[in-house]
């Protein structure tokens, strides 16, 4: 209700070309949003169901992942209005064209928690809310799997280091055995972390686990 009422008192405009009514109109969403073709979210080499190669599949774990864009341009644009702006329109609008779920039935949707100190610098999380509104579109279960214990900077590190940083970072608290756990996160670099909680995931009882995301750098 307050987010309809916030829609008709200051409607979002389109980040390309200023109409009044959505974030990116349908006119600019066709050349301003690079689609990511499906590839291992890891090696990225280009397959045609996302799932995860082999070889990157015996380190991480991940079945694979569901990208909707490329991390550049429009879509970087809408990322940061999310993430540091607390823009609800961008979030809307980017959890809207998330990919649609594989292994729906039986299926829990969950996320890749933020750093503790950007969470309460933000006041939200834009990969819960982003997650919140995946499962309630198509009528999964959400629930809050994991949980950081340590917090290491990855912008800006090498593959190398953002994989040996990351390890250890996370715990699993609720119960996943025997469930399959579709991963929601917003942007997907080298795929490190969702690889890192999907580890996780695993060693707690997961069937698979999938990624889904805004975009892939």
């Amino acid at each position: 209700m307050l987010e309809q009422l916030l829609n008709i008192i200051a409607p979002d405009e389109c980040l390309v070309c200023g109409k009044e009514g959505v974030c990116v109109c349908q006119k600019c969403s066709g050349s301003s949003l690079l689609v990511k073709k499906p590839a291992c979210v890891m090696c990225n080499r280009l397959n045609t169901t996302g799932k995860t190669c082999p070889n990157c599949y015996a380190k991480s774990r991940l079945s694979g992942a569901s990208v909707a864009y490329r991390y550049e341009g429009t879509a970087k644009d809408l990322i940061f209005a999310m993430k540091y702006q607390n823009h609800r329109g961008a979030m809307r609008y980017l959890a809207a064209r998330l990919p649609d779920p594989k292994y729906q039935a039986a299926a829990v949707v969950s996320f890749v928690p933020s750093d503790g100190r950007s969470r309460r610098q933000r006041g939200y999380d834009q990969a819960e809310l982003l997650a919140r509104r995946y499962a309630k579109a198509n009528g999964m279960e959400f629930v809050a799997l994991l949980a950081r214990v340590r917090h290491t900077k990855q912008v800006g590190q090498s593959r190398s280091n953002r994989l040996k940083n990351i390890q250890g970072n996370f715990i699993c608290h609720k119960s996943v055995i025997g469930k399959t756990v579709i991963l929601v996160d917003d942007v997907i670099t080298t795929g490190a972390t969702v690889g890192e909680c999907a580890k996780v995931l695993k060693l707690a009882g997961a069937k698979r686990v999938w990624a889904v995301a805004v975009a892939k750098g």
